[in-house]
């Protein structure tokens, strides 16, 4: 038996008591009927939603309905990895610094094929599918064109049944939020993750130390700055009329406890004390920070470079390990015929001198056969002619922030 929703939607309802089925979670023979589907969202209104006793109100019921329609995605995703794992196809890999996809809860009834069996499954519960889309926060990944298309480009992928997946930074903060009142128009910061996203899987296992500063000697052993680690957060991407579904990997920067001064803290230095964490924690905080300043343009480089490192370092990790699990040995004349890397305008473009990074210091490649993979693996679609939409560094800034790279 669970407790669910009232009629009452303008104000906390009253639950009345609903005669449904669990269903564990994660259960892929479930049958794709109303009463199936409706016991799920009890599940989850009970063990995820973290729904009160007698409450079943709007952001409970979206959060156990999302929970819900979560598994049926995790279904096809997992099939869909494996499906790529088994294959190994050449993967195509879209980086950009934006995406702006909408509200998942709508587009993903609607790709799994389930939207009429999930209205009538909610309306159980005296809701409504179309308020409970509405209530969704929109991710704030992205502004305008540019994030459109690429989550268009996501989209149109994942319905083709095309092996790509989609790389970016998980802003917290996003671009801004609009705010009209009588004295104008003001920004505030985005707070679509003041609560919890059920969209996103955090992958503990999957991180990459990305470094900044430092010092080269004439061999290329780079050493010193300052590192941080990007974690991996993905979101599933389902195609229209298949079960593809592609991922979305998004990466953040945790605050570490080693970066934590404990010392420093205990003796009054609290602010100090964090300060490692803080400059950490700016890396994934806006899109697009103000560049007037020579901090913001570094900040904006620093963004950059840590979505095109961690994310070629993800790829390389990939590729590595199924020539291993294939053949048993890694063959880097391969790596162009197993993976493209297609770079949404200028933001990473620092993906290529990153992937020769790689294949030299790490792999151990000489110059002319990295540079040889790096040709004909890297692509570039550049949006504009306008020169001031093509973004320029400083020499100065590029030799402090990345000293192995303009060695390189």
């Amino acid at each position: 038996r669970l407790f669910g929703g009232g009629a009452d939607r303008g104000k906390r309802a009253r639950a009345m008591e609903l005669d449904l089925p669990f269903v564990s979670p994660g259960a892929s023979l479930l049958e794709p009927t109303p009463g199936a589907l409706a016991g799920n969202i009890g599940y989850h209104a009970k063990f995820t939603a973290a729904t009160a006793p007698l409450v079943f109100d709007t952001p409970q019921a979206y959060k156990a309905v999302a929970d819900s329609v979560s598994e049926r995605l995790v279904e096809r995703w997992d099939a869909t990895y494996k499906a790529h794992e088994d294959a190994d196809p050449k993967m195509g890999y879209y980086i950009s610094m934006e995406y702006l996809h909408g509200r998942t809860l709508a587009n993903a009834v609607r790709n799994v094929g389930l939207k009429d069996e999930y209205s009538q499954a909610v309306e159980q519960f005296g809701k409504r599918l179309e308020e409970l889309e509405a209530y969704e926060r929109d991710a704030a990944l992205g502004n305008g064109g540019l994030g459109r298309l690429a989550s268009c480009f996501l989209d149109s992928i994942a319905t083709l049944d095309l092996p790509v997946w989609g790389y970016g930074l998980r802003y917290k903060y996003g671009l801004f939020k609009q705010k009209i009142d009588g004295a104008g128009q003001s920004e505030a910061p985005e707070d679509w993750l003041d609560v919890s996203n059920p969209w996103e899987v955090r992958r503990d296992q999957v991180a990459y130390p990305v470094r900044f500063y430092g010092e080269c000697d004439k061999a290329g052993s780079w050493s010193g700055g300052e590192a941080v680690l990007a974690v991996a957060y993905d979101v599933p991407i389902p195609g229209y009329g298949t079960k593809n579904t592609i991922s979305l990997r998004l990466w953040n920067v945790d605050m570490l406890s080693r970066d934590f001064h404990l010392e420093m803290f205990n003796s009054g230095e609290h602010i100090p004390a964090q300060a490692d964490q803080i400059r950490a924690s700016e890396l994934c905080a806006v899109l697009y920070p103000g560049d007037d300043t020579l901090e913001g343009k570094e900040l904006r480089l620093r963004q950059q470079y840590l979505l095109c490192s961690a994310s070629v370092q993800d790829m390389v990790e990939r590729f590595k390990r199924r020539q291993l699990a294939r053949t048993g040995r890694i063959a880097w004349k391969e790596f162009p015929k197993k993976v493209a890397v297609q770079m949404n305008d200028t933001h990473p473009t620092l993906a290529a001198p990153e992937l020769m990074r790689i294949l030299m210091d790490v792999e151990g490649l000489n110059w002319n056969e990295s540079w040889k993979i790096v040709t004909q693996t890297c692509n570039y679609t550049n949006h504009t002619v306008l020169p001031e939409a093509l973004e320029k560094w400083p020499l100065q800034l590029m030799d402090r922030l990345l000293p192995r790279h303009m060695q390189i």
